[in-house]
């Protein structure tokens, strides 16, 4: 009969914690072979160096909560610039409680539920929209127990950062980011746990925009006229976290005004003249405020005023003419055509695009002579009287006339070589009455008019005929002027030069 022989031992054991212990109860050559296998995996354990050292081993007794965290425990614990209160007064029991003392185990304290508002009230009930973390009571997906680098323990260097581990990085390698995202100030915005408004937000719509520009709100409350965008929704145009245009909009100009306003997109992009600032860079803002202003179509100033910051000097047209400067038209000396008084270039000219040349509202020839046809004079007589250039005789719808002679008719009505009106009227100014010309321009030739007004007519002496008087009271007896002697080359289908000359 085989000796029983008790063993009783605590061991070491490797990979697990120090402090681990079995009670090995065995007899005869079962001990034996058991302490010889012991030897032999401690001297294996000597040899490769994988006997666990004291600075890594777990104690296998009570430890008090002070001693938690020290040189080589739980390091990390601590190593925050802000600490967790329950962290910096070393009370660890406050959400860790001990599940075995001889393994060093621990559990939480409370239920995930309530971990966190033991201490922290988040009231959600009500809300309408909860952050999905708070709904799953996931506290620690945003906020890590111990610390963070401000006092609400957000996880990463910023709020950005740490809204990012879940959301998509709004920023997204665009060129031009809103202030608070820029500052990963998510929170500027949003709420954090729950709001009464989608997508979390503080304030619903353009009031929380206004929480920070406030300048805006105050200019939206005083002016007279609102672009209905802003009064609707900030974000109708611009986009609140990043864009790849200046302010942040959706879309370049000329595409974020035209996806509302159709009519001056097929007015701008798809009309046979083109106004090209219009379309180039800040496009529509070069004329209209985008927000709101005190006038009609929300002008940037009066319209006269908008055209003349580039009208006042020559331009270049996208075809490669060039645009005359009509500086007259600032020019308070002068006579002003009707609706360059009003301050109203768009009586004449429609300002986004035209299939009319010189971006006129309608037909109005270009060529210094043509054959007459009412049609050809639209635009003129939009406000004119026709009559004016198809009845021969009148007694009063004209003061420029001989007798009853209507002079009008004389020089425009005519199966060819008609005179465009502009041979002897200036389009926007004159210094004399009826915007009458002091020279016409024939060629590169200014031809004087030599006109001169008297109390019932007047006279003129310009090149294409000797001086002509003309008297409504005494008509002035004269044989018909012939047609000159010389003439530019193509003079019957050229058009009015479109360069001023210098001199």
């Amino acid at each position: 009969m085989r000796a029983s022989y008790p063993f009783n031992s605590k061991r070491r054991h490797p990979g697990r914690s120090e402090g681990s212990s079995l009670a090995w109860k065995l007899t005869g050559d079962a001990a034996r072979i058991v302490a010889t296998l012991r030897m032999a995996l401690l001297a294996l354990v000597t040899i490769f160096g994988f006997a666990a050292s004291a600075q890594t081993t777990r104690p296998s007794t009570e430890i008090a909560v002070a001693g938690c965290v020290t040189e080589s425990c739980h390091v990390a614990v601590k190593q925050f610039k802000v600490l967790h209160g329950p962290v910096n007064v070393n009370a660890c029991d406050a959400c860790h409680t001990v599940k075995s003392v001889e393994e060093h185990t621990f559990a939480l304290a409370r239920d995930q539920q309530t971990l966190c508002t033991f201490c922290h009230k988040v009231d959600v009930a009500n809300a309408k929209f909860v952050h999905k973390p708070v709904i799953e009571n996931q506290c620690i997906q945003c906020h890590n127990p111990h610390g963070g680098n401000t006092n609400k323990f957000t996880r990463g260097k910023t709020l950005n950062e740490t809204c990012n581990r879940c959301h998509k990085d709004v920023m997204a390698g665009k060129k031009k980011v809103h202030g608070p995202v820029a500052a990963g100030a998510c929170d500027s915005c949003h709420n954090s746990h729950a709001s009464e408004n989608a997508n979390l937000l503080k304030v619903a719509g353009k009031d929380l925009c206004f929480n920070c520009h406030t300048e805006m709100k105050t200019q939206m409350a005083t002016v007279k006229f609102q672009h209905k965008a802003v009064e609707q929704d900030c974000m109708n145009c611009h986009d609140p976290h990043a864009s790849d245009f200046p302010m942040q909009t959706k879309q370049a100009p000329v595409d974020l005004c035209t996806s509302c306003h159709q009519k001056q997109k097929s007015a701008a992009l798809d009309a046979k003249f083109k106004h090209s600032i219009v379309t180039q860079q800040d496009a529509c803002l070069n004329c209209h405020t985008a927000h709101g202003g005190d006038l009609a179509k929300l002008m940037r100033a009066e319209p006269v005023k908008v055209c003349m910051k580039c009208h006042e000097s020559p331009q270049k047209a996208p075809d490669g003419r060039q645009v005359l400067a009509v500086p007259e038209v600032l020019d308070p000396k002068m006579s002003k055509h009707g609706p360059i008084r009003e301050g109203n270039c768009s009586g004449c000219h429609d300002t986004h695009g035209s299939d009319h040349s010189r971006l006129l509202t309608k037909e109005y020839p270009d060529t210094f002579y043509q054959d007459f046809a009412i049609e050809k004079y639209d635009l003129c007589f939009s406000c004119h009287d026709k009559q004016l250039v198809l009845q021969q005789k009148t007694k009063g719808l004209t003061g420029f006339r001989n007798g009853q002679e209507n002079l009008h008719f004389v020089h425009v009505n005519k199966a060819d070589r008609g005179r465009n009106c502009r041979a002897c009227h200036e389009t926007h100014a004159s210094a004399r009455e009826m915007h009458v010309r002091d020279s016409v321009p024939y060629g590169n030739w200014k031809m004087p008019l030599n006109y001169s007004k008297t109390e019932t007519g007047g006279s003129c002496s310009p090149g294409c005929h000797k001086q002509f008087d003309y008297d409504r009271e005494k008509p002035v007896e004269y044989a018909p002027a012939s047609a000159p002697t010389t003439q530019p080359a193509n003079a019957s289908t050229a058009s009015l030069p479109t360069t001023r000359p210098t001199s």
